[in-house]
């Protein structure tokens, strides 16, 4: 299959672009690999942080309807606090997963090399960290929203995801 680009870009030599399916397979294995070990990780510290809060667990031997307003508010902020670091945590592992994986000779996550794709640039080629870090983000935060960003790809002549198009990517099939 010929790939058909702008006069000004090449593609990796004797590639395909890589599928809707195969896109999705590779994201939902990334997601249990990731998942699964993020999901221990979140309940033990939760955990770990809660029960460390001397001031929750006196509230905990209490009566829970007899809280009092300090101890309700002292309780929310000890979630937001732990929201907080394991959200920042979780995030920081993903982004460090993301886009070493993308930005290294393997040029692509565990799981889209299960399924046999890569990351590429648009004209062919390793793309950097700093360009996987911006694909990362992109793909967090713009790609979600009414998943716009995901649909874009079934109506792209590269079938590139908004996060593709703006850090001026590929994803193809090896």
């Amino acid at each position: 299959m010929e790939l058909e680009l702008d006069k000004h870009e090449t593609a990796p030599e004797r590639s395909e672009y890589a599928g809707i399916g195969a896109r999705f397979v590779a994201s939902l294995l990334d997601g249990l690999i990731l998942g699964i070990p993020a999901y221990i990780f979140t309940y033990v510290l939760t955990a770990t942080l809660m029960l460390g809060n001397s001031d929750i667990m006196l509230m905990m031997e209490t009566d829970p309807e007899y809280l009092s307003d300090q101890e309700v508010f002292t309780f929310i902020i000890s979630m937001f606090k732990t929201v907080a670091i394991v959200g920042s945590i979780t995030f920081i592992v993903y982004f460090l997963y993301y886009t070493l994986m993308e930005s290294s000779k393997w040029q692509g996550t565990l799981g889209k090399k299960i399924m046999n794709v890569q990351v590429a640039k648009a004209e062919g080629g390793r793309i950097s960290f700093g360009r996987a870090a911006g694909r990362f983000l992109a793909k967090s935060f713009l790609s979600p929203i009414l998943m716009i960003g995901y649909i874009m790809a079934f109506f792209t002549e590269r079938r590139q995801a908004l996060h593709d198009m703006l850090a001026g990517t590929i994803v193809v099939k090896k």
